[in-house]
């Protein structure tokens, strides 16, 4: 048992570890003062796919629309929308010029809601990079042209950003951080940044891309089946050969999220198992591994009067890059503290995501169900 335990605490300092050098790797973009000024205003069309987003989809357009430095045009594409969003939007369409809406009324086999009014939001684009924004992404006003110059200064065809969430909670934000920690373990920013390797990270808030490259791997023409589209997406850039860069935007970049911890669990619901690409043995695997590693180092002083102490110091040294990552977006120490109990609902999370997908045969969303086998045979590998 001894020997056990301390596996266990160096298993979870190793992580610790990479974690706070994922933290410190991951780049702030940078201010407009720190870039070049370009020739001109860059050209750029920002893509918003939005289904029943009355509530916040007026701030969203607005704070697109006032975006600086750039000449801009933003595409909101209403998917099926049944609530005030389409009155909403076509009143801000007749007051503002370069905002274009697109009505999505059916959708057609063989395509996710959100994949779909991606591609069609992009068809029609003919700026030089398309930003892809999800409905409740409030960016800054000068965010755009930084993140252009900065993409343009680095070479890169793709450049994605951390946001800030606005989620409140001790331990709904220490789940976050934690979620975080496990995310940037699959996507090393030093790796991403580097050029090294062939994993691909892009995040739905705000994927920026060249839209020639964009064109080139297909469009969304490849994740019409793909619920985790936006990481998908950076993943095929990737894998094409083109260069991508991932920033730091909490100062930058905020959007709406979970308020509580079972908010978090449904959250990810329909995205946990698609993450895992629906491989059952695979993530059976890792849901066992996390969960005899998270009770064996939260119960290892019941479990052994010296190994055990060990093993509890592992699973508590997350919250050390937890702490780095709190006060890079102003939260509250006690957010950090918690970190380790943050692991917990990513396994209970994973869990209800992979019982629900498995028991419904498929998933259901923006209404519309997609079974199971339609979604494994559409998973981009």
């Amino acid at each position: 048992m001894a020997y056990l335990l301390l596996a266990v605490g160096g298993v979870w300092l190793l992580f610790s570890a990479a974690a706070l050098r994922n933290t410190l790797a991951t780049p702030r973009l940078p201010l407009r003062e720190e870039l070049a000024p370009p020739a001109a205003p860059p050209r750029v069309s920002v893509i918003v796919a939005a289904r029943d987003e009355g509530a916040r989809i007026e701030q969203t357009v607005l704070r697109l629309l006032a975006q600086r430095d750039v000449d801009l045009e933003v595409v909101v594409v209403d998917d099926r929308s049944s609530d005030d969003t389409p009155a909403i939007l076509s009143r801000l369409a007749g007051e503002h010029p370069s905002l274009r809406v697109v009505r999505v009324d059916a959708l057609p086999p063989g395509w996710l809601g959100k994949c779909h009014a991606c591609a069609l939001g992009a068809r029609d684009a003919r700026s030089e990079w398309l930003l892809f924004a999800d409905g409740d992404s409030h960016l800054r006003e000068d965010l755009i042209a930084r993140a252009v110059a900065t993409a343009e200064r680095d070479g890169a065809s793709h450049l994605t950003l951390w946001p800030a969430l606005n989620c409140s909670g001790a331990l709904t934000r220490a789940s976050v951080l934690a979620w975080g920690q496990c995310l940037a373990a699959y996507a090393p920013p030093a790796k991403i940044n580097r050029d090294r390797g062939r994993r691909g990270i892009g995040i739905g808030a705000f994927n920026l891309v060249r839209a020639e490259a964009y064109r080139a791997i297909g469009g969304h023409e490849p994740l019409r089946m793909e619920v985790v589209d936006d990481v998908k997406l950076g993943l095929l850039l990737r894998r094409a050969g083109f260069r991508q860069r991932l920033y730091g935007g909490s100062a930058d970049l905020e959007c709406e999220w979970a308020h509580s911890v079972l908010g978090v669990v449904r959250a990810v619901e329909k995205n946990w198992f698609a993450g895992m690409n629906y491989n059952l043995p695979a993530t059976v695997a890792v849901l066992t591994i996390m969960t005899a590693l998270w009770l064996a180092g939260l119960l290892g002083p019941l479990l052994h009067p010296t190994a055990g102490w060990f093993a509890l110091a592992g699973v508590l040294s997350p919250i050390v890059p937890a702490v780095r990552q709190a006060h890079s977006i102003g939260w509250p120490l006690r957010a950090a503290l918690l970190a380790p109990l943050g692991f917990g609902t990513f396994i209970v999370a994973g869990a209800h995501s992979t019982l629900k997908t498995l028991l419904q045969g498929g998933i259901r969303w923006r209404d519309t169900f997609y079974p199971l086998s339609e979604l494994r045979a559409g998973v981009v590998r």
